[in-house]
């Protein structure tokens, strides 16, 4: 049902979109659910919002940031915790933009940060322990996507990018996290 009644708001938003935009808007936010596998790990709870400012028809400046957690269970164990990622990226953004078609397809490369949290509890041998670890450390993110609609408000069908991590583990060992985020939701123009 939930999945039915997105998929009416979101035709409804292209349908009712205002065909007035034969400018480049100025600015466009994105916002919409997000999926991510990083590191061999699906992360399936996620967020992504972001912000571009448009120079012209095809090149703008965005800011991207997304937050994703999953639970860590391991069977067979008594370890158990929470790992979260709150990446912030920001660089160049790519649009196609027509203004015959209301179709836009876009690609962005972007560089910045991911905050690391990890949480968690166990038990070896009747000792109890608990671990907590954040950090910051370098993010990059290359992909894109396609907006459908002209009017203030459009759809997001898909976003597609490649993201690549540099993560502290609890031990302090520098590991580097490949992935796949796909996002999809609103985008919402401002002349």
């Amino acid at each position: 049902m939930t999945k039915f009644l997105l998929t009416a708001a979101m035709v409804m938003c292209v349908c009712c979109a205002t065909p007035a935009f034969s400018q480049t808007p100025r600015a466009e936010i994105f916002g919409g659910y997000s999926w991510a596998r990083q590191g061999g790990v699906n992360i399936s709870k996620g967020w992504n919002g972001s912000v571009a400012g448009n120079f012209n028809r095809w090149l703008s400046v965005e800011g991207d940031v997304s937050g994703h957690n999953y639970a860590l269970d391991t069977p067979g164990t008594v370890i158990q915790g929470d790992v979260s990622f709150l990446s912030y990226r920001f660089g160049p953004k790519f649009s196609f933009r027509s203004e015959d078609s209301p179709v836009t397809p876009f690609t962005h490369f972007l560089l910045g940060g991911v905050r690391t949290k990890i949480t968690g509890t166990g038990s070896v041998l009747g000792t109890n322990f608990n671990v907590s670890q954040s950090s910051n450390d370098l993010a990059c993110l290359i992909g894109g996507g396609i907006d459908i609609g002209k009017g203030t408000i459009g759809v997001r069908v898909i976003q597609a990018d490649y993201s690549a991590f540099q993560v502290i583990d609890p031990f302090g060992v520098s590991i580097r996290a490949n992935g796949v985020r796909l996002s999809t939701g609103f985008v919402f123009r401002f002349k």
